[in-house]
């Protein structure tokens, strides 16, 4: 788990993200990615579930991203869970595997769901749905 203390001033709105994501890997690559963004401010991340609504009760983030294919919790119930706590949060899953996939309840959550390959529809989807 990784909390973010820093708050950029250099942008009129920034994007406080919580990733959750069980490849601790990923979620590095990815923060670092998103971090370097004058715009988006990775402000926690987890590899667990019940950890990951804490800490969007915590830190009230402004988008959550969020691996589908988390253990013990799927990331479309994860998603639900998290905003029970934080109604107006905006939800980024992804996935390695798009097939399969119960897109029908992503869009009832109002989440964007992508692939994992690429960060940079990520970082798109964070402006887009928080803006």
């Amino acid at each position: 788990m990784r909390i973010a203390i820093r708050r950029r001033r250099d942008a009129a709105f920034v994007v406080r993200v919580l990733l959750v994501d069980d490849d601790a890997g990923y979620r590095r690559a990815l923060t670092a990615f998103l971090d370097a963004s004058y715009d988006i401010d990775v402000v926690g991340d987890t590899g667990d579930g019940d950890e990951a609504v804490a800490l969007a009760r915590r830190l009230d983030p402004d988008a959550a991203v969020i691996d589908v294919a988390m253990p013990r919790v799927s990331g479309l119930d994860l998603a639900g869970r998290i905003r029970d706590v934080v109604p107006r949060v905006a939800i980024v899953l992804v996935t390695g595997d798009v097939g399969g996939i119960d897109t029908g309840r992503a869009d009832a959550l109002g989440a964007r769901l992508l692939h994992k390959g690429d960060p940079l529809p990520v970082e798109n989807a964070l402006r887009t749905l928080t803006r």
